[in-house]
C-alpha cells in the first residue's frame, strides 16, 4: 500500500523534483520550487480536468455497485464451506487401542493423557478393578520390564477422565506412567504404560 502524498504546496523541492519526473517534465532538475509547483499544477490540470462530472458520477456507481457485489460473494463463499462438513461422520469418542502419554509441562508438573476403550475397562472391572488410578514410576538408570522402580506415586482419577496434570515428584529424574485399576485385595491391573 502507497503512502499517499501530502498537496504538492508543502513538499520539499526533492519531492516535487520526484513527481516531476513521473510527469516527465522536462529540465525539472533547474527548476526553482515555485516553477516546479507551476509545472505540476499544469500537468495535472491537463490530465485530471478533462474528466467530466458525469464521468465522476459513473465511477461513483461503479463502485457503489462493487460493494454489494463483494458481499454476495462472500456470502457465497460462507455458504459453500457449510456445505463441505456435510455427510460427514463425527469422530469416535475413542479407537480401541489403550495407549497413555506423559509429557513434562515444567520441572514441578507433567501432562499425561490417555486413550482406553470402554470395553477394556469394562473387563478389568470384571476382573476386581475398584479405582481408575495413575502411577508414576521412577525409572532413572533402571529397566522396568526387569527391576523395580525407585519410587511409586500413585494418583486416583475419574472414569471419564482422558487427561490429567501430576505433580512431578523429583524433578530430572526419568518417569513413567501407568493407567490401571486398584483392586480391593491390591492387585494392581495395567490397562496402558508410557
Amino acid at each position: 500500500m502507497s503512502k499517499e502524498r501530502p498537496p504538492l504546496e508543502d513538499m520539499t523541492l526533492r519531492q516535487l523534483r520526484k513527481v516531476a519526473s513521473e510527469y516527465g517534465i522536462s529540465r525539472y532538475s533547474r527548476m526553482r520550487k515555485s516553477q516546479l509547483l507551476e509545472a505540476i499544477q499544469e500537468i495535472q490540470s491537463q490530465k485530471f480536468g478533462t474528466l467530466n462530472s458525469s464521468r465522476a458520477l459513473e465511477a461513483q456507481e461503479e463502485v457503489e455497485i462493487a460493494k454489494f457485489s463483494v458481499v454476495s460473494q462472500t456470502y457465497q463463499i460462507d455458504n459453500s464451506l457449510s456445505l463441505v462438513d456435510e455427510g460427514l461422520v463425527d469422530l469416535p469418542v475413542g479407537y480401541g487401542e489403550s495407549q497413555i502419554v506423559m509429557m513434562p509441562r515444567d520441572p514441578e508438573w507433567a501432562y499425561a493423557y490417555w486413550d482406553v476403550s470402554n470395553e477394556q475397562k469394562e473387563m478389568f472391572r470384571r476382573q476386581g478393578g475398584q479405582q481408575l488410578a495413575l502411577r508414576i514410576y521412577d525409572v532413572t538408570d533402571i529397566d522396568l520390564d526387569y527391576q523395580s522402580p525407585h519410587s511409586i506415586q500413585e494418583y486416583p482419577c475419574d472414569e471419564l477422565a482422558r487427561e490429567w496434570y501430576l505433580p512431578v515428584p523429583v524433578s530430572d529424574r526419568d518417569y513413567v506412567v501407568e493407567i490401571g485399576y486398584r483392586c480391593v485385595d491390591g492387585r494392581w491391573l495395567v490397562l496402558a504404560r508410557s
